[in-house]
């Protein structure tokens, strides 16, 4: 079941920032008019000036927060743009209507004043300082909206960056049920072929090697990033199997630096390019296949460089999925990554790839 991730519609912050604002803004007038009146017959004391002048500060506590509701109530996809202005326009209006009626009333209270006089001094108030409020009630009212577009961009950004966490967990899902699906019925058959020609030794070489790798896969299932050592040991069973069906032609290389080996990497990272380097060197009938692997740590970015021979003919565009694959994994979980591929002169194929070191360590 889908939890909901609907946002109460103010928050605590709101009502710390919203109350503190306008008892700072209470404060300051009442020092203002405190000043002003001193050696004047209006002269009060600077705590009664803070009571009476109170109402018309202090009812603005509500009624931001009431603007900022019928901001985000209006701000739907289904209501209209013109919808909206009339819903703003009306609410606005019974909005300040509420607001004069209680200030006014209020502070009548506050000084005693009868009903008759209220009713005068409202109507004072509504053809008099109203555009004041008025002037407020629109600076409120764009705040308002300037934080519902930043909270839906922001939500925007996260939902977006959900959806890439998605895709980049599906493709790793992906690529372990796929973990070459004819690789495996390879490698059965090579086991099968090495016990009925009665190569023992070398059936339990590759039954080893095979348990290892679904081990690693079981094991490591849930996990997006894995160090360095433990997909060296996959990769290195994984090349074993490999050794027993290409052995004339398969000459490995593998040198990872000492310092490399506790770092984190993105999970089966090296499976689809040792694989790919495989598959290629395996189409020359003729030729080696000095496959070479090294790993090091350079200013801040692992090194990863893997060599492998190319058949003459092969313009390298077969076994590419896992390829496209990594690169799309790649620039979903890092900002600052290098995949490179290309033939060099003597008829050899490098894979460079590069990534920040420590982004995974965590």
């Amino acid at each position: 079941m889908q939890k909901n991730t609907q946002a109460p519609l103010l928050g605590r912050y709101f009502w710390i920032a919203c109350i503190c604002t306008w008892f700072a803004l209470l404060s300051v007038v009442t020092y203002v008019q405190y000043n002003s009146a001193l050696g004047t017959e209006y002269a009060l004391s600077w705590g009664k000036t803070w009571v009476l002048l109170s109402p018309w500060y202090l009812n603005w506590i509500w009624l931001t927060a009431a603007v900022f509701i019928l901001t985000r109530t209006l701000d739907k996809d289904d209501v209209k743009p013109l919808h909206q202005i009339v819903g703003h326009l009306i609410g606005g209006t019974l909005l300040l209507l509420a607001y004069f009626t209680a200030s006014t009333f209020i502070r009548g209270l506050l000084v005693s004043r009868s009903w008759d006089d209220n009713i005068t001094s409202l109507q004072k108030v509504l053809s008099g300082s109203a555009h004041i409020d008025l002037l407020i009630y629109g600076s409120i009212l764009c705040i308002a909206f300037g934080t519902r577009l930043y909270q839906r961009n922001l939500n925007a950004t996260m939902e977006i960056g959900r959806l890439e966490v998605e895709l980049v967990e599906e493709q790793l899902k992906s690529l372990r049920t796929q973990l070459n699906p004819h690789f495996l019925f390879n490698a059965l058959n090579t086991i099968s072929s090495l016990v009925r020609l009665q190569h023992q030794q070398e059936a339990v070489v590759a039954l080893s090697s095979l348990s290892v790798m679904l081990r690693s896969i079981l094991g490591h299932k849930g996990d997006k990033n894995i160090k360095v050592k433990d997909e060296i040991v996959f990769i290195e069973n994984y090349l074993a199997l490999q050794k027993l069906r290409f052995e004339d032609k398969l000459d490995i290389s593998i040198q990872v630096s000492e310092d490399c080996m506790n770092l984190k990497i993105p999970n089966m990272l090296l499976h689809p390019l040792v694989e790919n380097a495989v598959q290629h060197g395996a189409q020359s009938d003729t030729k080696k296949n000095p496959l070479q692997l090294r790993i090091t740590k350079l200013k801040g970015m692992l090194q990863i460089n893997l060599l492998n021979a190319v058949c003459e003919q092969d313009k390298h565009q077969g076994y590419g999925i896992g390829i496209t694959t990594t690169k799309e994994r790649l620039s979903k979980m890092f900002d600052n990554f290098n995949l490179e591929q290309r033939t060099l002169e003597n008829g050899m194929f490098e894979t460079q790839l590069a990534i920040p070191t420590g982004e995974m360590d965590v």
